[in-house]
């Protein structure tokens, strides 16, 4: 079984959502207070195995306290299949108001197509109504994340750092979609 890691700059945060001492922290994990008290100050760069340990603990004392993903995320998720043309992903973009979508093959996600990328290849484009006949399948960039609906929500935001978007699931089935504007309307609400 997977675990999302806790990203080491919000661990204070969620400790103190969760009403956590550093030293219940510490001996709800295995660890030494200290470390806890190190990551947290930046002081250290925590090896994974007190990573993992200390996120298994703020996770199981966050299971009806801190929101998850599956809670914030969109669904159902919306995308296009690899067959459609630029054209037809840009007129979904547009309904829809996405900056991103995820790009399917049957009811496999294979990628992903972001606004960003359709405007980079219409701008070295010498013909740009040519590009926008293209095939998705031919511009696909890589999937989003998947994260699982119990993942907490101050997981996400390491990954919004490099991603404009991830993907929730549960069990092998795709649920739902968090982008940052999800996560910035549960903060906002929150």
């Amino acid at each position: 079984m997977s675990i999302a890691l806790i990203e080491p700059r919000q661990l204070k945060k969620v400790r103190n959502q969760l009403g956590y001492t550093q030293g219940r922290l510490a001996r709800e994990a295995g660890v030494s207070q200290s470390i806890v008290a190190k990551i947290e100050a930046g002081a250290v760069d925590p090896s994974y195995s007190t990573l993992a340990a200390i996120s298994r603990a703020l996770n199981s004392g966050s299971r009806s306290r801190v929101r998850k993903a599956g809670e914030v995320m969109s669904s159902p998720v919306v995308g296009v299949q690899e067959g459609a043309s630029l054209r037809e992903c840009a007129a979904l973009m547009k309904k829809k108001g996405f900056s991103q979508v995820p790009v399917f093959s049957g009811g496999r996600i294979v990628g992903t197509v972001t606004d960003s990328h359709v405007m980079e290849l219409l701008a070295a484009a010498q013909d740009p109504k040519k590009v926008l006949d293209e095939k998705v399948r031919d511009h696909i960039q890589p999937a989003f994340a998947v994260v699982g609906k119990d993942t907490p929500v101050d997981a996400l935001f390491s990954l919004f750092k490099y991603l404009p978007a991830v993907l929730v699931e549960s069990g092998e089935k795709v649920e739902g979609i968090v982008t940052k504007i999800d996560l910035m309307t549960a903060e906002a609400d929150g």
